[in-house]
């Protein structure tokens, strides 16, 4: 469902949600929504998971953080009607059961430094003060430690490319390499915007009118 103009953003959460989001911010957000496309083609660069009817978790810059659903609303883009641009997701019945452990296992990742560049080895570090997490990481591992191991939302290769060009972007290619790092361009990781379209999910609301990726550089002001 589209929230109609002039509509207030309220939404009925439950536990385990999934908020995606086309987050306000700079040259890597409008980027990070140029990658992939998401539910029915909407560009999306962020999710975060519901804790409750007013509250989310997820990992931005710097750490893992629980944030208030309105400070969420708050920072993301806003369609020409001034309609935040958000989905929300429901995981289907057969996995509900799941999100309680998942939930417990995102409580003991807050204040878990973010990960900035991407990194599996960091993900999967098991001394806990060098581990990192970006947001769909930390939603896929969530679901998975809670199903005993079992990946509910498979990783996909991880990809820096401009899908119009097939060019890897400028910004990462200069992003790597100040880290000495080449781009890890293939390697397993997640999107938010691949997340949206798992068949695990249910998208029960969606907010504002989601730009095409393709038009996500004109909303990202």
């Amino acid at each position: 469902m589209i929230e109609q103009p002039n509509s207030l953003p309220v939404l009925d959460l439950q536990k385990g949600d999934l908020l995606f989001q086309l987050r306000k911010g700079g040259e890597l957000e409008w980027i990070i929504s140029r990658l992939f496309a998401g539910y029915n083609g909407m560009a999306l660069n962020h999710v975060a998971i519901a804790t409750g009817r007013e509250e989310l978790v997820e990992a931005v810059m710097p750490k893992v953080q629980k944030i208030a659903l309105t400070q969420f609303i708050d920072k993301s883009v806003c369609d020409g009607l001034g309609r935040p641009c958000i989905l929300v997701a429901r995981l289907k019945s057969p996995w509900q059961s799941l999100v309680d452990d998942a939930l417990a296992f995102t409580d003991d990742q807050l204040h878990i430094r973010y990960n900035s560049d991407f990194s599996p080895d960091s993900q999967a570090h098991s001394d806990i003060r060098s581990r990192a997490w970006y947001c769909s990481a930390l939603v896929l591992e969530a679901f998975r430690k809670a199903n005993e191991g079992e990946p509910i939302f498979p990783e996909t290769p991880m990809g820096f490319r401009d899908l119009e060009t097939g060019e890897i972007f400028p910004y990462w290619t200069e992003f790597y390499q100040k880290m000495g790092q080449p781009v890890p361009e293939g390697q397993p990781g997640s999107h938010p915007a691949l997340l949206s379209c798992s068949d695990k999910l249910d998208v029960i609301r969606v907010m504002g009118q989601l730009p095409a990726r393709q038009a996500a550089n004109e909303q990202l002001a």
